[in-house]
């Protein structure tokens, strides 16, 4: 059995994405561990842990950390970056260029591997997406759309400085037009499925976006989901009538507003428009977004 070890934050969404995949890939025949990265460790220790698994897998931000700090070598080190963020920042700080040397390198998107082509990464990437385990989140509808929740951070900034979640603006739409707005308070991931529970639909702000995990786990709880092309909702949005995992909404700040107040208000005055509607969601939910979907390049990384 390949035996692969996590070298990263065992909590918000790195915690739902990792514990995940050690779930569904050992019945795949790889054991996967999670190794906080918020902690310290000897040499020593890691001396036993580079002898015990195949495959040491961390964001490009921590690579360097584990080959200077911990002596890690760098081929057995497979760096996975979860956004913009883990590549810029990996690329200012450290003191050479490892991704030649890596096991291997891979992005959760293809907007991601798109970036670092522009960004003239010396490997191209390979794209490993991001899934949910859609039966934990799974729930029945609500029977109408009076709460509206926000998953994410209302502000965070980018590697330029740029504020890119952009909270404010659903709670000015949501507010306006007398729905309540409940938001997540940044708790475990394992609360996250209650937490769904407690709304009746989600919006997603950003203005950046690599994945987006929020939109599918409520899309998976079957609520009302409400997005801007960013991450994977780009992908998966009513967008041409492609596909069927939630509505589109505008990047720009005024047609944001305006757009999400008039589907906010078209489907909490019709019941069985809105039920309708989260139904669909759902189902293209378990379609699309399990992990069951998403498993094939992950296998194929850490075999």
């Amino acid at each position: 059995m390949k035996k692969v070890l996590f070298y990263i934050e065992n909590k918000w969404a790195f915690g739902a994405i990792h514990y995940g995949l050690c779930k569904v890939l050992y019945s795949h025949g790889i054991h996967c561990d999670l190794l906080n990265w918020d902690l310290d460790y000897t040499r020593d220790e890691f001396k036993f842990l580079i002898d015990t698994y195949d495959s040491i897998v961390t964001t490009p931000v921590f690579v360097s950390k584990l080959h200077l700090k911990y002596d890690v070598p760098l081929n057995k080190i497979i760096a996975v970056a979860h956004g913009q963020w883990d590549v810029l920042h990996a690329r200012r700080n450290a003191s050479f260029d490892f991704y030649p040397e890596l096991k291997s390198f891979t992005v959760i998107s293809n907007i991601l591997k798109q970036k670092c082509i522009e960004w003239g990464i010396s490997v191209t990437p390979i794209v490993t997406e991001t899934g949910i385990n859609f039966d934990f989140f799974y729930n029945k509808p609500s029977s109408k759309l009076k709460i509206v929740g926000y998953g994410g951070a209302k502000s965070t900034y980018n590697f330029a400085g740029e504020e890119i979640k952009r909270g404010h603006l659903v709670e000015e739409s949501v507010l306006g037009i007398g729905l309540e707005l409940k938001s997540h308070n940044f708790y475990n991931f394992l609360c996250m499925p209650g937490y769904y529970k407690t709304i009746d639909a989600l919006v997603m702000s950003s203005s950046e976006e690599a994945g987006g995990l929020p939109i599918m786990e409520a899309a998976a709880a079957g609520k009302l989901v409400l997005g801007t092309p960013v991450g994977y909702f780009e992908e998966h949005s009513d967008m041409k009538n492609k596909a069927r995992g939630g509505i589109l909404l505008p990047l720009k700040e005024k047609d944001f507003i305006s757009e999400l107040s008039e589907q906010l208000i078209k489907y909490s005055k019709d019941k069985n428009l809105y039920k309708l509607k989260c139904l669909q969601i759902q189902e293209y939910a378990r379609e699309n977004y399990d992990w069951s979907k998403k498993l094939y390049s992950w296998l194929n990384l850490l075999a």
